[in-house]
Order: structure tokens, then C-alpha cells, then sequence
């Protein structure tokens, strides 16, 4: 499925994890970040995409060399050379009380993000799921608190299908929420997506998006691999990101992010 991709023409790489770098145990293999730093070692710089934690992406930055990386769904943007929040952008109040309000209306599990912390309700799936993804634990904290907190990001998880059941009514009332996982919506700030953390990370490099090789899975994917030139479907994404290209790499299962990232390194490696 990947016969047809120019790679030669590709300036930089942006990449989802989980669900894209992530395999089904949620860790990044060792071939994969291996192949990330062959990448920025032929000098095209690899940008990570992601919902996690500013500390998990930390990691997996560092341990692949990397020079910038993308947290939090697109509200943080940090040098992960220096430790240094390049960009900040947290929710606004408005936004924050539309999406509690949404969640506990439905039904749905809460969690918020702070910079350094994240918090559930109470235990339940949603902490499984945050420790399952992550790696780290949530904390318990009163929902009350979201209103005085600098939030992040926040998630509302509940079963697939029922979330398949309230989707409309969840767009409707929130229409920036997304939904990156089956049993799990997400929200930032409308400003602090990951396709404006993106267009930071470009314009620091000089780089034009038509010039920039991407690759997720999930529906908070859709948007920026729209407006890259090479976008790629995983094998495992969802129906919203298949429909946007006829690339796909294979599924994250069968580190598929590794297969894309290989092919690039010898499509420069024969174009020289």
C-alpha cells in the first residue's frame, strides 16, 4: 500500500503514537526508535504527535534524539534537548465547562490534564486506561477543581458502542471534541490542536507541510494529516483516517510505523 508514496521529495516526519509508534502493548519498540533516529540522522527532523503526557513524550523523545515533540494533543510543544515548554496553550474556562458538563450528562468517565498531573474522578476504567497508555497513574481528584486548574487537555471514555450511540450529540455539544480512541473522546483548547502544534514545528524548520510525511490512526488525526503532502492510514486506524488516503502503512501491531520510516530511509539512501 505504500508502492505509490514519493518519499524522496519528504523534508520532515510528524507521527501519531499511540495506535501509530505505539504497538498494541503501548510501547515504542526498540526497531522503531532505531529507525526514528536513521530518520534525523539523514537530517529530516521527526516531530511526535501526541495526546500523552508531557513526561511520556518526554521519553520517547530523548530515546530517540529527537529535537521537538508535540504533547498533550497539540497544547504543549517542547525541546526535549532542554527540558523548555516552547508553547503553552491551555484550555479556556468556556471550554472546559462545556466539556465537564457534556461528560457527566452522558455518563462518561472525566479526566483532566494538567502539565504535570492527571486526574479521574474516581477509580475505574478510565484510570485502567490512563495506566494501560501512559505508563503512569492518574490521580483522584474532585471535578470541582477543573474550573481554578490551568487544564491541558481533557477525555471523556465510555464502552465503544455506546459512545458510537451519544457521537452526535457529543459533536453537538462539544464540536471540537474528537475521537482518538474507540471508547474515548478527547478535547484541547480550538487553538492547541495537534495540526497548530504542527504548523509551529514547520515554521521553526522552514519546512512547507506539502513537504512533510505523516502517519496516525485515530479521528484527532484527521485534521492535520489532511493538510500534509504524504499523508498514511496505519492498517489499524480508524474508518475517518482511511477515508482521507489510499496509504497504509502496516498495522501498529506489526510496527508498521517502523515498515514507513525504513522505506523513507531507503528511498533517500537510492535518490543520493
Amino acid at each position: 500500500m505504500l508502492d505509490h508514496l514519493d518519499l524522496t521529495a519528504v523534508r520532515a516526519v510528524a507521527l501519531d503514537v499511540d495506535g501509530t509508534l505505539a504497538g498494541v502493548d503501548s510501547r515504542v519498540s526498540a526497531r522503531t526508535i532505531e529507525a526514528m533516529r536513521r530518520v534525523q540522522a539523514l537530517g529530516i527532523p521527526v516531530i511526535v504527535l501526541t495526546g500523552r503526557t508531557r513526561r511520556n513524550t518526554l521519553a520517547i523523545a530523548r530515546q530517540a534524539g529527537l529535537h521537538l515533540a508535540v504533547a498533550c494533543n497539540g497544547a504543549l510543544v517542547i525541546d526535549p534537548t532542554t527540558d523548555e515548554n516552547l508553547a503553552v496553550n491551555p484550555m479556556s474556562a468556556g471550554a472546559k465547562n462545556s466539556f465537564r458538563t457534556m461528560a457527566e450528562d452522558l455518563g462518561l468517565e472525566l479526566t483532566w490534564w494538567t502539565e504535570d498531573h492527571m486526574y479521574v474522578a474516581a477509580e475505574g476504567p478510565m484510570r485502567d486506561l490512563i495506566r494501560e497508555l501512559n505508563h503512569e497513574v492518574a490521580e483522584i481528584g474532585d471535578p470541582g477543581m477543573i474550573e481554578q486548574a490551568v487544564v491541558m487537555k481533557m477525555m471523556a471514555s465510555g464502552p465503544a458502542a455506546y459512545l458510537d450511540e451519544v457521537a452526535d450529540e457529543v459533536v453537538r455539544r462539544v464540536p471540537t471534541a474528537q475521537r482518538s480512541l474507540d471508547n474515548l473522546y478527547e478535547v484541547v483548547d480550538p487553538d492547541s490542536t495537534k495540526w497548530h502544534a504542527l504548523q509551529w514545528a514547520l515554521r521553526r524548520y522552514d519546512i512547507d507541510p506539502a513537504d512533510v510525511l505523516g502517519a496516525g490512526d485515530g479521528g484527532n488525526d484527521v485534521v492535520w494529516l489532511s493538510r500534509i503532502g504524504h499523508p498514511v492510514a496505519m492498517g489499524n486506524a480508524r474508518p475517518e483516517v482511511h477515508a482521507l488516503t489510499s496509504m497504509r502503512a502496516p498495522s501498529h501491531a506489526d510496527e508498521g510505523a517502523a515498515v514507513l520510516l525504513e522505506r523513507l530511509i531507503e528511498a533517500r539512501k537510492a535518490s543520493v
